[in-house]
């Protein structure tokens, strides 16, 4: 019981909401509100190759739906039973156990291993090299996340203990085979998302930093890049369609914001620098990010399945972990957004469209003056 003690235990969280907790919640709803909105474009967006398109939806889909459960995680802490029995046992198992949460957490994270697997691939021109389609690989992809995510956070379901009437501060289990289970569950986690995946995603970085250094007069073709949204058939937003069916966004900006100052200025290698920094390169600022949100968990998790200290459930060290947790899903939106050129021309559009009513304002305000 000695052992269950420093790898587990549980305190009440009597002065809820407090500092870390405020910056949770407020992390975990512009996350929500981000991937949300970054998601609902994605599936608006249309590419000649799907395979590329549809790993970045379920990146972000991934991303949205454990950013709601952040959300959910933070206001309901179902810890009074309800007297319906088969009710009380799916919560404790489903949600008390934490599966649904660290479930949500292994699929962002394999979405995102498995997201970059594909771009370098792709990039580093890996393909010739395989005997597999791209359909096949997709298909692998795909079932690669959705198996490896269950079976990352199955073991949650041995800390599950229906029977005990506050589920969610139970202590794991004496029985010396389910604790095995519990220590190595903790141990292989660390090894994968704390050492094994961050090691791979650094060499697919580096890789594609040296690749795009030799290549820097000349762009990557990239798919990601001629991402374009669907156009609407209604009169009224024919106009918007057409300014966000760009199949280069990129071209679409240097022709605003260039000028004859600037590009004189500019020499011919800065230029080639703005187009050779594709949509894909995405990968490395998400490595970084995912690298830097989880190694304090990870960490946190490691020195507690060795005994050196306890995880503590609601103390300001576990919340400080979850706040960075939190933070890596607000920043994907942020970065999916700003290196996908189709959603960046947004941007564009939103500023013509305000102009564009301004001017009209003030043509029918001299209009009604000279009237």
């Amino acid at each position: 019981m000695e052992a269950s003690k420093k790898l587990w235990s549980c305190i009440v969280d009597s002065h809820w909401p407090d500092g870390l907790d405020i910056c949770e919640v407020t992390l975990s709803i512009f996350g929500l509100i981000g991937n949300f909105t970054v998601t609902v474009l994605l599936f608006l967006l249309r590419a000649n190759n799907s395979e590329a398109l549809t790993l970045l939806r379920i990146l972000s889909f991934s991303s949205l739906m454990s950013t709601f459960i952040e959300v959910v995680h933070d206001e309901v802490i179902p810890n009074k039973s309800t007297g319906n029995v088969v009710f009380d046992g799916l919560v404790c198992v489903l949600w008390s156990s934490r599966f649904l949460y660290w479930y949500s957490k292994a699929h962002v994270y394999h979405s995102l291993f498995y997201f970059a697997c594909n771009r370098a691939i792709e990039l580093l021109q890996i393909w010739t090299h395989l005997i597999t389609t791209k359909k096949q690989r997709l298909t692998a992809f795909l079932l690669l996340i959705f198996i490896s995510s269950f079976l990352s956070a199955a073991p949650q379901f041995l800390l599950a203990q229906p029977h005990v009437l506050n589920c969610a501060c139970a202590l794991p289990t004496e029985n010396f085979a389910i604790l095995s289970m519990i220590y190595a569950h903790v141990f292989l986690w660390v090894a994968i998302f704390g050492v094994i995946y961050p090691i791979i995603l650094v060499y697919i970085c580096i890789a594609l930093l040296l690749r795009l250094r030799r290549r820097e007069n000349c762009a990557l073709v990239d798919e990601l890049d001629q991402l374009v949204f669907v156009k609407a058939r209604s009169s009224a937003s024919c106009n918007i369609a057409d300014a966000l069916a760009v199949s280069s966004p990129t071209e679409a900006e240097a022709s605003i914001i260039n000028n004859p100052r600037a590009a004189a200025t500019r020499g011919s290698k800065d230029v080639s620098a703005r187009y050779v920094w594709s949509a894909s390169f995405c990968i490395i600022p998400l490595s970084a990010a995912y690298i830097a949100t989880f190694s304090y968990d990870a960490t946190y998790q490691f020195l507690s399945a060795a005994g050196q200290i306890s995880y503590v459930l609601h103390s300001p060290a576990q919340k400080f972990s979850h706040i960075l947790l939190s933070l890596f899903g607000s920043m994907v939106p942020l970065i999916l957004f700003f290196h996908i050129p189709a959603m960046r021309s947004l941007i564009f559009v939103v500023i013509v469209s305000i102009g564009k009513r301004c001017r009209s304002v003030r043509s029918t305000d001299v209009g009604d003056q000279l009237t």
